[in-house]
């Protein structure tokens, strides 16, 4: 560790507050000792793991949030004990990280996600240390503070690199002695997040990356605030910016849509960050972030309207084209399966292809290929398919317009099409989607095509081996707390709402119910569900089924949700 800063340094300018809580089921399993994380489940002191995918995770610190959720002296005594244990393990601080990714705990990003969870959760880590004993806590926060300041370029730009500063400047704001980085600090955070999101997205189109970026600037400008310090104006305009796109990926229940790898959120963040912003409290106008967000009386409809990510933001992205979210009230109907990389590498995989989402797919095929690390370019990317997706309104000469639904109290009906050519490649065919959703958010219906559109394409389908036997499902996975039963053509779903849906079809289609999961990082294991499946063949160069997914007559208006 670098020389030990002045006595004056010891101690916070302010008492730091823990902005962050995390998941109160996982930090209840760390405080018993069992460790979920990365994929790995590890009984007793996670340092000695040797775990590849783990090492990033818990250096990060971010399971002090877990831990900060439980909130019992057992919690604070784990969350004192692990951070000690790693002080001892790591008294010195490099002045550059080591090479390669032998040391992730000094990669830029996660530094600044530890110094940010040390300084947050500092009432858990010190009380009862005296002078001495929590001496090495403010020298490491000293160290890493000069390290993360010479070493935030090295950080990928984007969330990494916010991660990054948003530490640096947070840890500056709140410790004594660190005021000459404050403002340095500020103008790189200001700078490089407008660089990277100055259109109110993230590249990965992750909606959890972009509440997490945006929870990072929103403490940041919290915390420079309390401090008396000039908070440089690209924070403020960015905050400003981005809220509009997370109201448009927010569900009636308050989560967001779990796309290309996003979870819900974190409790509680979406709410904080957003009342930081300032203007009007409406959805981004349009495509979010390429998410089309049609809502009518308590229902919302979330569909994923724009190509998956392409390079390296490709690394963790879905082929979910066309697929989409329904919410009704407070409680979840269509979901897709979620990310999986919470259990494993296997089904980090599996829920990344189409078949773990709400939309069509050709048996066995994606509709964005997914490339196994053996294959030139390295890591786990999307191909370039789907090259062009398309969604809007049309209008009365058949012109497609961006999508503009109003708001969720407009009397008319919600009109989307969509479409992609995924497919096109590999078979000749493209992917067409067109949903209306009810003035009163009480009836979805949907049409789902299949065709082959001009000659060039339809010479492609027929050279296709399997032309006589081409079959493609849509899928329909359905929440876990939804209890679903088939009665003759007719799915029959009811909500812990005491709600009742009924899911129908025009019968060009098969129709059966097939067991799925749900995947949700801080659970211990995937939760199993169902999924509604509508299958047939192509005989000819298109098919079209149509479909509907409509709340039962005697169900109210608004239902008195206690459960």
């Amino acid at each position: 560790m670098t020389a030990s800063p002045p006595d004056t340094a010891y101690g916070f300018a302010r008492p730091p507050e823990p902005k962050s809580i995390g998941n109160l089921a996982r930090g209840q399993e760390i405080v018993s000792g069992h460790w979920r994380l990365g994929g790995a489940e590890i009984d007793g002191t996670p340092f000695d793991s040797g775990h590849p995918g783990f090492e990033a995770e818990f250096n990060g610190f971010a399971w002090l949030d877990d831990l900060a959720a439980v909130g019992s002296a057992l919690a604070r005594g784990r969350a004192q004990d692990l951070t000690l244990d790693w002080l001892r393990r790591h008294p010195h601080v490099p002045v550059t990280p080591p090479p390669g990714d032998e040391a992730p705990q000094w990669r830029p990003d996660i530094c600044g996600r530890r110094v940010l969870r040390w300084v947050f959760h500092a009432g858990q880590i010190l009380p009862g240390l005296d002078r001495t004993e929590g001496a090495p806590y403010f020298d490491s926060l000293h160290a890493q503070l000069q390290f993360l300041s010479s070493q935030w370029t090295e950080a990928t730009p984007g969330l990494p690199r916010t991660e990054a500063l948003a530490g640096l400047s947070i840890a500056a704001l709140s410790l004594r002695g660190a005021g000459v980085r404050v403002a340095p600090a500020l103008q790189a955070l200001a700078r490089e997040s407008v660089a990277v999101l100055g259109q109110g997205t993230l590249p990965s189109r992750n909606p959890e990356e972009l509440l997490n970026a945006h929870a990072l600037l929103v403490w940041v400008a919290e915390a420079a605030h309390d401090a008396g310090e000039d908070v440089p104006a690209g924070i403020p305009a960015l905050i400003d910016r981005i809220a509009p796109v997370l109201r448009a990926l927010r569900h009636a229940d308050g989560g967001l849509a779990r796309f290309h790898g996003g979870g819900r959120g974190a409790p509680g963040r979406l709410d904080h960050v957003l009342r930081a912003a300032r203007g009007p409290a409406l959805p981004e106008p349009g495509l979010a972030m390429g998410y089309a967000r049609m809502a009518r009386g308590r229902t919302t409809l979330i569909l994923d309207a724009a190509a998956p990510p392409r390079g390296p933001a490709a690394a963790t992205a879905h082929a979910s084209t066309l697929g989409f979210e329904l919410t009704s009230g407070r409680r979840p109907l269509i979901v897709n399966c979620g990310s999986g990389k919470a259990f494993g590498e296997n089904w980090a995989r599996a829920a990344r292809a189409t078949p773990c989402h709400s939309t069509l797919g050709l048996r066995g095929l994606s509709s964005a290929r997914l490339l196994s690390p053996a294959q030139p370019g390295g890591p786990e990317f999307l191909s370039d398919l789907p090259g062009h997706v398309w969604a809007g309104t049309c209008d009365a000469q058949g012109n497609l317009h961006a999508p503009d639904f109003g708001p969720a109290h407009a009397g008319d009906t919600a009109h989307l099409l969509a479409g992609h050519d995924g497919y096109v490649a590999t078979h000749g065919l493209t992917h067409m989607r067109e949903l209306w959703l009810d003035p009163f958010g009480r009836i979805l219906r949907g049409e789902d095509s299949l065709a082959a559109l001009d000659d060039e394409a339809r010479a492609r389908l027929d050279a296709r081996p399997d032309r006589e036997d081409l079959m493609f499902d849509i899928r329909f996975h359905l929440h876990p707390d939804v209890q679903a039963r088939q009665q003759d053509d007719t799915m029959i779903l009811s909500l812990p709402s005491d709600e009742t849906w009924y899911f129908r079809h025009d019968n060009v289609a098969e129709m059966w119910l097939e067991p799925s999961a749900w995947l949700e990082t801080g659970a211990p294991a995937p939760r199993p569900s169902y999924q509604i499946v509508l299958c047939t063949s192509l005989f000819d160069y298109a098919c079209q089924i149509g479909w509907t997914l409509a709340k039962s007559h005697d169900t109210p208006m608004a239902t008195r949700d206690t459960r």
